[in-house]
């Protein structure tokens, strides 16, 4: 497999290949494919896909981490960044509910022996 095309090794945007306005999951998919390409197990004997990987490493590490990617935009002041959702909060279930929730319940009455035995003649 051929080595990704070098890139700026200060800017961990560059580094991964996505825009500054990439979301989480476009980031760690980049990783991902970054480390399938340089891991030394995947590409023996390549010239400096250790440093490379290291730099890749890094600018995960970076953009990965919600504060320091935000303090990484406003130090660097990037006009096309725009402000990231806020994740939605997860639903916790409440304390005073039942587990298990049943819909309408037919009911009927218990029948005594009297009634079976009327019944079956």
């Amino acid at each position: 497999m051929a080595t990704p095309p070098r890139r700026d090794p200060g800017d961990p945007y560059a580094v991964l290949g996505v825009p500054a306005t990439a979301s989480d999951a476009q980031v760690t998919a980049a990783f991902r494919a970054l480390v399938r390409a340089l891991h030394p197990d995947a590409a023996p004997g390549t010239p400096g896909a250790r440093e490379e990987l290291d730099r890749v490493v890094a600018a995960y590490a970076l953009l990965h981490d919600v504060e320091r990617r935000a303090a990484y935009d406003a130090a660097h002041a990037r006009p096309a960044a725009r402000p990231r959702p806020a994740p939605r909060p997860v639903p916790r279930p409440d304390p005073f509910e039942p587990p298990l929730r049943a819909g309408p319940v037919r009911v009927e009455p218990l029948r005594g022996r009297d009634d079976l035995r009327r019944r079956d003649r």
